[in-house]
C-alpha cells in the first residue's frame, strides 16, 4: 500500500508539472517546440517546458558547458547564427519525452501493484496443481489463524503424475543426493534440531519413500515431534526406500535428535509447512489441492503473498529510462554533427576544384563563390540535388554578403562556422588574397585541391580497411559453420 501511495505521489507531482506548464503558457511552449517529426508530443510540451526551465535555473550557466555545446552543434546543423528557438525546441522535446517515460513507468507500476494487492486480499481455499509433465510450481502464501497477524508460508506443488509413468535412474546416485539433502537447515545428521528435508522424488527412474524408525520422534514429513529430549539426545533411524518398477532397495540412515534451539515462530513455520505438504501429497493425481482449514483447533485462512514488487520495479525502470533518455538524447545530436563533418570533409575537394576553375576562367573570388552557392540553391529547389552542409554554409555566407556584410568578414564567419581545419585553411587563402592581392591564388588553390583529393583517397582507403576488419567476425563465424558441416557428418560416419 505504501508503494502505491509513493508512486501515486510521484505521478501527482508529474501532473502538477504539466498543469503548471499549461497555466504559465502551454500554447507558447507548443509553438516553440514545433517539429514535423514530433507532432504527437505537442500536447505534452508544457510539462517539458517546465522541466527545462527548472533545469536551466539549476545549472545557472546558459552560455557555458553543455548548453553552449548544444547551441554550437545546432548552429552547424541548421546553418544559422540565431538558434535560440531551435535550442528551446530541442530541450523541450528532450524533457517532454523524459516526462512521458516517467509517467508511463509510474502508471504501469501502480497498475501492477494494485493487481497484486487485490490478489493478496482475496482468500483462497485451493491451489491449482500444474499439468502432468510440466515443472513444479511454488506458491507464496500468507496464513491467518489464531496467532497475531499473517504467517508467511511457501508450498512447492509438484505436477500431476502419469498413472503408468516409470522413471529411470541409478539407486546410488539418488541415495547420495538424498543423504546430502536430508539435514536440511540442521548442522548435520548428528545434531538434528529441526525438520529433516526428505527427498520427495529422485531423477527419472527413481521413487522415494521415507519411513522413520520411531514415529514418536519423527513424523512422515520429517518434522521432529519428540518431546522432553534428554541432553545426550535421541539416536534413531530413517529408512529410505528407493523403487524402480518392481525393483527396490532400502537404506537405513542414522541421526541424533537434540533439543531444539529454534524460536517459536520457526517451529510454527515448520509445522505449518508440514501441514501444507501433507495436503499436497494426499491426492497426487488431482488437478487442485485443498488447503487445510483448521490448525490446532483454530480456523486457518490463506492468502496470496504480497511480497512481489513488480510494480516498484516497473516504476523504477521507467524513471531510470527517463533519466537515461535525457542523458543520451544529446548523443544523437553529436552523431548528427559527426556525420555533418564527414560530409563536409568529403565535399571539400569538389568545392576547391569549382573555385579553381571559375577563378581561373576570370571570375572574381566573390563571383565564383556566389555562382557555386546559387547553382546549388537552384538544384535543391528543383529537386535535382540533396542538402549538403558545406554548400549551405557557402549559401549562408553569400546571402550575408548580399545583405551588406563585408566580404572579408563573410569568409571569416564561414570558416568559424564550419569548424574544420580544411575550411579554415581555405578562408585563410581567401583573406590573404583580399588583403594583399596577388595573382598566385589560382596556383595555391590548385595545390590545395591536389592535397584535398589525395587526403580523400587516403580516407577512403582507411574506411575500406575498417570495413574489412568488421567483416572478419562474420567470415570467421562462417568458417566455423563450414567446419561443423564438414566434420559432423564425417564423425557420425565413423
Amino acid at each position: 500500500m505504501l508503494a502505491i501511495a509513493g508512486m501515486g505521489a510521484g505521478l501527482a507531482a508529474l501532473m502538477v508539472i504539466y498543469l503548471t506548464g499549461l497555466i504559465k503558457g502551454g500554447a507558447a511552449s507548443r509553438s516553440t517546440a514545433e517539429n514535423r517529426n514530433a507532432k504527437c508530443l505537442r500536447f505534452f510540451y508544457p510539462a517539458g517546458a517546465v522541466v527545462w526551465n527548472w533545469y536551466e535555473r539549476l545549472l545557472k550557466r546558459r552560455q557555458n558547458g553543455p548548453q553552449r555545446e548544444i547551441r554550437q552543434r545546432l548552429r552547424r546543423l541548421f546553418v544559422r547564427d540565431d538558434v535560440e528557438e531551435d535550442y528551446k525546441g530541442f530541450q523541450i522535446r528532450r524533457f517532454t519525452c523524459a516526462w512521458l517515460l516517467a509517467v508511463a513507468g509510474l502508471i504501469v507500476g501502480i497498475g501492477a501493484e494494485t493487481v497484486q494487492l487485490c490478489r493478496s486480499g482475496r482468500e483462497i481455499t485451493d491451489l491449482e496443481r500444474p499439468g502432468a509433465g510440466s515443472g513444479s510450481r511454488i506458491y507464496q502464501l500468507e496464513a491467518e489463524g489464531g496467532w497475531e497477524g499473517r504467517m508467511a508460508a511457501e508450498l512447492s506443488v509438484n505436477p500431476q503424475e502419469y498413472t503408468k509413468q516409470q522413471l529411470e535412474q541409478l539407486f546410488e546416485e539418488t541415495y547420495t543426493r538424498a543423504l546430502e539433502q536430508l539435514p536440511g537447515e540442521n548442522q548435520s545428521l548428528d545434531q538434528v534440531e529441526g525438520q529433516l528435508d526428505f527427498l520427495e522424488s529422485g531423477p527419472p527412474g527413481i521413487r522415494c519413500r521415507w519411513t522413520p524408525e520411531r514415529w514418536e520422534y519423527i513424523d512422515h514429513s520429517g518434522v521432529i515431534v519428540a518431546e522432553d529430549i534428554p541432553e545426550e539426545g535421541i539416536i534413531t533411524y530413517v529408512t529410505l526406500e528407493l523403487s524402480y518398477g518392481t525393483e527396490q532397495t532400502e537404506y537405513q540412515i542414522p541421526c541424533r535428535i537434540v533439543r531444539s534451539s529454534l524460536s517459536e515462530e520457526d517451529l510454527l513455520k515448520g509445522e505449518l509447512a508440514a501441514a501444507l505438504k501433507e495436503k499436497e501429497t494426499e491426492d497426487p493425481y488431482g488437478e487442485k489441492i485443498s488447503l487445510p482449514g483448521t490448525y490446532d483447533g483454530m480456523p486457518l485462512s490463506f492468502y496470496p503473498a504480497g511480497k512481489n514488487r513488480n510494480g516498484l520495479l516497473i516504476a523504477g525502470m521507467g524513471l531510470l529510462i527517463a533519466v537515461l533518455y535525457c542523458c543520451g538524447h544529446t548523443q544523437k545530436l553529436k552523431e548528427r554533427e559527426e556525420e555533418r563533418n564527414r560530409q563536409m570533409t568529403a565535399d571539400y575537394p569538389e568545392i576547391l576544384s569549382k573555385l579553381t576553375v571559375l577563378i581561373g576562367a576570370g571570375f572574381t573570388v566573390r563571383g565564383a563563390w556566389e555562382k557555386i552557392a546559387l547553382n546549388y540553391s537552384k538544384q535543391v529547389e528543383t529537386g535535382m540535388g540533396k542538402r549538403r552542409y558545406a554548400y549551405e554554409e557557402m549559401l549562408y555566407a553569400c546571402r550575408g554578403m548580399q545583405g551588406g556584410q563585408p566580404e572579408l568578414q563573410a569568409y571569416k564567419s564561414f570558416g568559424k562556422r564550419c569548424g574544420l581545419q580544411p575550411y579554415r585553411k581555405l578562408t585563410m587563402l581567401l583573406e590573404q588574397n583580399l588583403k594583399k592581392g596577388g595573382r598566385d591564388l589560382t596556383v595555391r588553390l590548385r595545390t590545395e585541391t591536389d592535397e584535398a583529393f589525395s587526403a580523400r583517397l587516403h580516407q577512403a582507403k582507411r574506411e575500406g580497411e575498417k570495413a574489412g576488419t568488421k567483416l572478419m567476425i562474420p567470415m570467421f563465424l562462417m568458417f566455423i559453420l563450414v567446419l561443423i558441416l564438414i566434420m559432423v557428418p564425417a564423425a557420425m560416419a565413423l
